[in-house]
């Protein structure tokens, strides 16, 4: 399903009758195109790791060349006891460029989370101007039950707030959030979604940040491709939302 709904970039799948139908090709950089276009008074921004590698900071301004980068969430930690490798370079760059920045956590679905909220906790320092603090949640356990996960992801939210005094923002896909966590109670969230999809707007009703593509092409990153995410909003609220 995750493949099918998250990682084909170039079919429109729709849900009908309990099978796939499928329907209008498009290649991905016209998806892409589609999207800032449709978009254009919005604000764009990326989500990094490790797995970008070394990035040249001096040459990144532009998405794609002419879209300016207004925010970037930079991963923090996974799990229990790990911490992104890049994440002290990657955010001290960001700082020196003055451009929005956050931070987030891999949510280990399997590992306790009073411990990694700790991890996350003791790594990562904001500031007024950040963004709110992220949970990424993408993955469903295979050593406890989903209503364990739950309330183990309310508790990383309820233990991040009390330490930053602001509610984290929650990042998940279109089909986790409608289909696997539908009865949390995430109303005063701030809600960030995936979904690959050559589509309009994501599934997710109240989205905040959607994240449509891991196909980004940015001067500057000397490895791999980058996610690329649209605020709903202008950068002026974007700002809004800092600590």
């Amino acid at each position: 399903m995750y493949y099918y709904i998250i990682k084909d970039n170039f079919t429109i799948h729709e849900l009908g009758n309990g099978n796939f139908q499928k329907s209008i090709k498009i290649s991905e950089a016209d998806k892409i195109q589609a999207v800032f276009k449709k978009y254009k008074s919005y604000a764009f921004g990326l989500d990094i790791s490790q797995h970008q590698g070394k990035i040249l900071w001096d040459s990144v301004q532009f998405i794609h060349k002419d879209i300016p980068i207004s925010f970037v969430f930079v991963r923090a930690t996974r799990g229990a006891f790990t911490q992104d490798a890049f994440f002290k370079k990657n955010w001290k760059n960001l700082t020196k460029k003055k451009i929005l920045k956050g931070a987030y956590h891999y949510y280990d679905v399997n590992k306790n989370s009073t411990i990694q909220a700790e991890n996350f906790i003791k790594t990562v320092t904001l500031e007024k101007g950040d963004l709110p603090p992220v949970l990424d949640v993408e993955d469903l356990p295979k050593k406890q039950s989903l209503e364990l996960l739950k309330s183990g992801l309310i508790n990383w939210l309820n233990l991040v707030e009390k330490k930053y005094k602001i509610k984290p923002i929650i990042y998940s896909n279109d089909f986790n959030f409608i289909h696997h966590i539908s009865d949390l109670d995430l109303k005063d969230y701030i809600i960030w979604t995936a979904n690959y999809n050559p589509i309009e707007s994501p599934l997710h009703q109240r989205w905040i940040f959607w994240q449509f593509t891991e196909k980004g092409v940015v001067k500057g990153f000397t490895q791999n491709f980058v996610d690329i995410n649209v605020f709903n909003g202008t950068i002026e609220e974007l700002q809004k939302l800092t600590l």
